[in-house]
């Protein structure tokens, strides 16, 4: 197995592959601020219904929940339920953290611990010497073969301005940012990854919670109009510690996925990579002002070009938006 597709403990995770002639399907669903119905606690429901639609319908080979999942001290039943609708699906799954899952009993590293060890879990810890937790990489292999053809850059875009070493900086704003060895982190990644491939980037995706300052440049006055829906401003950091540079720099990165903002759902593009929220996953437990749903992504066989919508829990798909190579 690569070993980017190894847990912390040494112990192989599945490999994931793409199958001949067809594109690798994922699911991205963000913000479920996740409460397990039971009872007269019926909050849940509509995550659980939203996530069986789309894993019924849809039949990703992967998905990717981008933060804020389980948000309160319920986090072991509430991801082991979610690892359970996963797994009745066969699909595996990934995660990384948002500004609001640690809120509840259990610190990020306890959390990302825990879901990293749930059947069908993908999730790592990452390196210890890089700052947050859930910063890994999962290669998609050929249908045969060891070779990489297509990289999904998981990341923890970590949660409060607060929280970080700049605290007493005037004007630091609410939000975190990627801290300067995360993006120095990344370009490791993408360089060992070109090396291997004989200098040649190797395609891929980037997925995090908190949107990167460039989303709303890229709403604004990106390379094409943007699809989807704004409905807020973009919460962002107010300190831009250079990650969207890293992302064209690699010359690879076809598209970055967010959550985070409940009521945006737009797919726009700035200097050639795409900057695409995710569709608000979550129930009536918090703000919402529009239905609930999923994102899809499929990336196509060869890796170069990936087309990508929203489908909603009364089954209806957004417009599509493609970025290729």
């Amino acid at each position: 197995l690569a070993p980017a597709l190894r847990a912390e403990d040494g112990a192989p995770k599945a490999a994931l592959r793409f199958r001949e002639g067809r594109p690798f399907r994922i699911l991205q669903a963000t913000d479920l601020h996740y409460i397990p119905p039971t009872g007269k606690d019926k909050r849940g429901q509509q995550v659980d219904d939203m996530l069986e639609k789309a894993l019924s319908e849809d039949t990703p080979d992967l998905a990717i929940i981008t933060g804020d999942c389980v948000t309160n001290g319920r986090m072991e039943e509430g991801w082991e339920r979610l690892a359970g609708i996963f797994g009745r699906h066969n699909v595996p799954f990934a995660a990384v953290m948002g500004n609001h899952d640690h809120e509840g009993r259990h610190s990020r590293k306890a959390i990302v611990d825990f879901v990293a060890g749930l059947p069908g879990s993908l999730t790592q810890a990452g390196p210890s010497d890089v700052p947050g937790y859930g910063n890994y990489v999962l290669p998609i292999l050929g249908p045969s073969g060891a070779a990489p053809r297509f990289a999904l850059y998981c990341m923890d875009s970590r949660a409060y301005a607060s929280e970080t070493a700049l605290k007493d900086v005037p004007g630091i704003g609410k939000y975190a940012w990627f801290a300067p060895a995360q993006v120095a982190w990344f370009r490791r990644q993408a360089a060992a990854l070109r090396e291997a491939n004989g200098g040649e980037p190797v395609p891929g995706a980037a997925f995090f919670h908190i949107p990167l300052p460039e989303y709303d440049a890229a709403w604004a006055h990106g390379d094409r109009k943007a699809v989807g829906s704004k409905n807020e401003a973009v919460c962002c950091p107010k300190i831009n510690s250079g990650m969207f540079y890293a992302l064209v720099e690699t010359r690879g990165i076809l598209a970055a996925f967010c959550g985070h903002d409940h009521d945006n759902d737009y797919a726009a593009r700035l200097n050639g990579v795409g900057l695409v929220y995710g569709r608000f996953t979550g129930g009536t437990n918090t703000y919402r002002h529009w239905e609930n749903g999923v994102r899809l992504i499929d990336v196509a066989p060869d890796g170069r070009a990936l087309r990508t919508r929203t489908h909603t829990l009364s089954g209806k798909y957004g417009p599509v938006a493609e970025y290729a190579l």
